[in-house]
């Protein structure tokens, strides 16, 4: 199994993060979507969940997330994540019986390759996401940091967590204070598994940023199976 050398964040480090943040100015992330929700406004998030396409597949693709194409997504080494430039809207449909069920939080819902819950072959699947960085935070500071914390569940391990900043740009380092992979321990794709991280250079004020999420399938002696990805962040995320 695959580990970085990162080292973790504690409770009490993320709560320290959160009250420096307050104390010298910060803004919470407009824009940062859950999974499986419509296309987002100039005002953010929706909130509103798409249709899921029954077992089989159809054309309902999440607003707010892409996949990494083609996929899997042919990794020579670590950061690749990074140098995946073709994208497609993610699928959203029917979860498999034995994932988590979208009933189980109202605020997200399943995404993954076309018919992911029957059958998805081996490899890596990097899913994405952007936000804007605002140009300045309600004081008038100019951001230069972030605190971003939610839950995840995947089929398989999601490995690794990429910011980009500015999007597009060769600004993309692995995220700091989270170790890795996130959900390590067997298949966790029936429970949450939180995470917190903050970025390791400044982000680009007045620009997009994009994250990448890196999920492996069928890690080890497996063929085609099942695969998806599920993510939620908390509204303790912000800019400082």
């Amino acid at each position: 199994m695959f580990r970085t050398m990162l080292p973790g964040r504690t409770t009490l480090q993320a709560l320290a993060t959160l009250v420096f943040a307050a104390s010298i100015g910060s803004a919470q992330i407009n824009g940062l979507c859950n999974t499986g929700q419509t296309i987002k406004t100039a005002a953010g998030c929706t909130g509103v969940l798409v249709p899921p396409n029954p077992t089989g597949g159809g054309p309902n693709r999440d607003g707010n997330w892409r996949l990494g194409y083609p996929y899997p997504t042919p990794f020579t080494g670590f950061p690749d994540a990074c140098l995946v430039k073709a994208f497609v809207p993610a699928w959203v449909d029917t979860p498999s019986g034995e994932w988590l069920q979208n009933s189980a939080s109202a605020p997200s819902e399943w995404i993954m390759p076309p018919d992911g819950e029957i059958n998805g072959p081996a490899g890596w699947y990097v899913y994405a996401t952007s936000f804007p960085v605002p140009a300045t935070l309600p004081n008038g500071a100019v951001p230069r940091k972030l605190f971003i914390a939610g839950q995840l569940s995947s089929d398989n391990v999601t490995f690794l967590i990429y910011l980009e900043s500015p999007a597009g740009s060769t600004k993309c380092t692995l995220v700091d204070g989270q170790d890795f992979p996130v959900n390590n321990i067997g298949n966790q794709f029936d429970v949450w598994t939180p995470f917190s991280f903050e970025n390791k250079l400044p982000v680009t004020a007045g620009a997009n940023a994009n994250l990448y999420f890196v999920v492996q399938n069928a890690p080890c002696c497996e063929g085609a199976n099942p695969t998806d990805f599920r993510a939620e962040f908390f509204t303790s995320s912000m800019l400082y």
